[in-house]
């Protein structure tokens, strides 16, 4: 998923704002990852003369960052379009948009967009030109080779092996929705400063739920020997090499662009707090003893707590806060690690996050 490089990209991308009802930040990070595959939108919706729905969202590219770029880029019209959000049926509307922008992803004149992007040269497989390819690259290009004709290269599309994750935020000015398709993160921050706990055992039940369905689908697909393989990913944009199972119907593929969708009473919310996968295992690595590693609750209580210490302090920009935590835990060079914790490692991801803060 990317591989590390010499020294890290250290730039930021910060964005602030706000209005009556809440302030936002935002961030990205290319760090050791060796290209920005991660994007991020925060955008307002016209509902009507009167009505305004604002939408965050973070799309984490998997091996290229066409589509997530393109995802980012048009995720918002999508959504506006729909027939299901212009009559405010929000959750139906929301899932409609994603399958539609996944399936939109096999057409020709999208998949010409997302070779003009960035690494089109890099990722696009031909039979003469792949000199510039590194290990990983031919590793996954071997994998494809599994599943195609190699005499039909020049019919692979993109959307075959290059994927993203996308995790959205819909605020309704009633219902706050949080629709996640891929292994990004959130955590809800009550006004009483407290974590919701419920919404991350829901976290976990789903990801439980996900792995087993995975097992099933993989035992039919390939037999028995490998239905105990896990995915770190089971939802999201793309990747269409794991959606062309012939025995099983198109919406029980192994992954799947339908998000899982929770509901939260917005005047229940002090902070929303989302990341990529990146940040996760940054701060896994950076920040956690040996013991409490794979521990998510652990993990996202000292999230929380990390940035409740600074959001206190209203006078920050919050993008501001999340540069601050790059700056402190990604390393500079590949010798630097936290001296405290020997499970420290230079991690080769793109770092994302987005905070609301709700006043109260």
């Amino acid at each position: 998923m990317g591989g590390e490089i010499n020294s890290p990209h250290l730039e930021k991308n910060p964005k602030d704002g706000k209005n009556s009802i809440y302030r936002y930040g935002t961030n990205i990070i290319q760090g050791w990852k060796k290209s920005l595959e991660v994007f991020n939108i925060c955008n307002t919706i016209n509902i009507s003369e009167n009505k305004t729905i604002d939408i965050f969202g973070i799309f984490d590219g998997h091996s290229g960052n066409s589509i997530a770029q393109y995802i980012s880029e048009n995720f918002c019209n999508e959504l506006s379009k729909n027939g299901n959000f212009i009559i405010q049926e929000y959750k139906q509307a929301i899932i409609e948009t994603f399958v539609k922008i996944d399936k939109s992803l096999r057409k020709k004149e999208i998949n010409d967009i997302l070779e003009n992007y960035s690494l089109k040269s890099k990722y696009k497989l031909t039979k003469d030109n792949n000199n510039d390819l590194d290990e990983e690259d031919l590793n996954r290009i071997n994998t494809l080779m599994d599943i195609i004709n190699p005499d039909n290269l020049e019919d692979v599309l993109i959307s075959d092996y290059v994927g993203s994750s996308g995790i959205i935020i819909l605020l309704t000015g009633n219902i706050t929705y949080i629709a996640n398709a891929g292994n990004s993160h959130f955590i809800i921050i009550n006004k009483n400063f407290e974590i919701n706990n419920k919404l991350i055992e829901k976290q976990k039940n789903y990801e439980e739920e996900e792995k087993n369905r995975i097992k099933i689908i993989k035992g039919l697909k390939y037999g028995k020997n490998i239905i105990n393989e896990e995915y770190s990913y089971t939802r999201g944009f793309g990747d269409y090499q794991y959606k062309t199972n012939d025995f099983i119907k198109i919406d029980s593929q192994e992954i799947l662009a339908e998000p899982f969708i929770y509901e939260i009473n917005q005047s229940d919310i002090k902070y929303i707090i989302v990341f990529n996968n990146g940040f996760y295992e940054n701060f896994q690595n950076m920040n956690m003893s040996e013991k409490d590693i794979d521990n998510k609750e652990i993990i996202y209580k000292n999230i929380a707590d990390y940035f409740l210490q600074y959001l206190k302090d209203d006078q920050k920009a919050i993008s501001e806060i999340i540069s601050d935590y790059f700056n402190k835990y990604i390393p500079n060079d590949l010798n630097q690690i936290n001296d405290n914790n020997k499970n420290s490692q230079v991690n080769s991801n793109n770092l994302s996050c987005i905070i609301v803060d709700f006043f109260t």
